[in-house]
């Protein structure tokens, strides 16, 4: 004995992998084998859509271009995608030769379904579909429909119809939920502009905080504005009087050139702009004028801060004022500040991908017509993220509003 934990009889790569299953994992909810993982993934997201691609390109089938982007992004998708379906579909158990074989016959069965001039249709335009469209498809839904009455049949047998059927109307919940969802956008764009307005309120409770209503911060902007208007006031005094002296001496040494006074532009940033000393003849003192202002015998500063009315407190009107400006003003990215907010209207687009991707959830029985059903769907799925990519649900219809 080497002391060490006592031999399960399970390696880490059988994970939940139950061999002793009555039902061969039919009432395990979650499972996984990596090689079987492995070899699900790859003909999944490798394997199939590399031979739908081909044969589509041979015929000339309808499909969408895509790029290398495109294609990585379908990799990456779909890694996710068929994680969660092999470890909550049994796939651990039931994934084997009969599955790899009907998954390509329903895939090139459904793409020689498509094929057909009758067929270019997509489910939200049903009403629109010809006389052998609805003929082809309620075939279709036939079928689907007697295989999921196998299925419950197989679930009650095995123990498990009390959690099968929920799981299941859970699952299609990603379809009928939706419904609700764009119900509640449009709702939100004719009624809130703002969206359902919980970061709106969550910024106007920390504004009501941060923004008090006493006078402490603006008196301390107050006394750094005054420190700030001494300092330009005593630098606008020490310029004037060293040009008043400078302008004496020349007007000393100069021929009188008369009454009439040229003005020479000077620059200082005082705020006000540019200033102009005007030479007079009198006792040759330099009057210093601002643009807009009137003639003073020194710079025309700024009203003084005490003459100006000082606001102690914020009353309640002008504080909901300020946060509401800041209310205007939110960072988010992908919208203008100030601006609306990017609402769009949506409608349902039903991808078939989207329908047998959650069907093939429920083909997890041992029995033969099982295995051969979760090939089909699974083959199924593969054409739609294979032509046109995972498409979601909600597609937007134009422009935000």
């Amino acid at each position: 004995m080497d002391g060490g934990p006592a031999s399960t009889g399970h390696g880490f790569t059988d994970g939940c992998y139950l061999q002793n299953d009555a039902y061969n994992g039919a009432a395990t909810l979650v499972s996984f084998h990596l090689l079987r993982y492995a070899l699900f993934t790859i003909m999944l997201i490798v394997v199939g859509p590399f031979v739908f691609r081909v044969v589509a390109a041979f015929f000339d089938l309808e499909r969408d271009f895509k790029s290398i982007v495109d294609h990585f992004d379908d990799v990456t998708g779909g890694l996710m995608y068929t994680y969660i379906l092999f470890t909550l579909g049994n796939y651990a158990h039931t994934f084997g030769w009969v599955t790899a074989v009907f998954y390509f016959v329903g895939l090139l069965v459904y793409t020689a379904l498509t094929w057909l001039p009758f067929m270019g249709v997509d489910i939200p335009g049903w009403r629109s579909w010809s006389k052998e469209a609805w003929l082809v498809n309620s075939a279709g839904l036939t079928l689907v429909l007697v295989g999921v009455g196998f299925h419950i049949r197989w679930a009650s047998r095995a123990g498990i119809l009390q959690w099968y059927l929920p799981l299941f109307v859970l699952a299609t919940a990603s379809v009928w939920s939706p419904v609700f969802v764009r119900w509640l956008q449009h709702y939100c764009i004719d009624n809130c502009p703002d969206g359902l307005g919980i970061e709106r309120r969550t910024r106007w409770a920390a504004l009501a905080i941060i923004i008090p209503r006493s006078g402490a911060i603006r008196r301390k902007y107050q006394a750094e504005e005054e420190t700030q208007l001494a300092v330009l006031r005593e630098r606008a005094e020490q310029y004037a009087a060293t040009r008043a002296t400078s302008a004496t001496q020349q007007s000393r040494g100069s021929d009188n050139e008369g009454d009439d006074a040229d003005y020479r532009p000077l620059s200082m940033a005082v705020g006000a702009g540019p200033i102009t000393v005007q030479r007079s003849s009198n006792v040759g003192t330099d009057i210093l004028n601002t643009n807009n202002s009137h003639s003073t015998s020194r710079l025309n500063m700024p009203n003084e801060p005490a003459a100006q009315p000082r606001a102690i407190t914020l009353t309640h009107a002008q504080k909901q004022e300020m946060i509401e400006r800041k209310l205007r003003n939110r960072h988010y990215v992908n919208a203008k500040a100030g601006g609306p907010l990017p609402l769009y209207k949506y409608q349902l687009h039903l991808h078939h991908w989207q329908i047998f991707y959650i069907l093939a959830f429920f083909t997890r029985f041992d029995q033969f017509a099982s295995r051969a059903c979760a090939g089909l769907v699974l083959g199924i799925f593969t054409h739609g993220h294979a032509a046109f990519g995972l498409d979601p649900l909600m597609e937007r219809k134009h422009e935000p509003l």
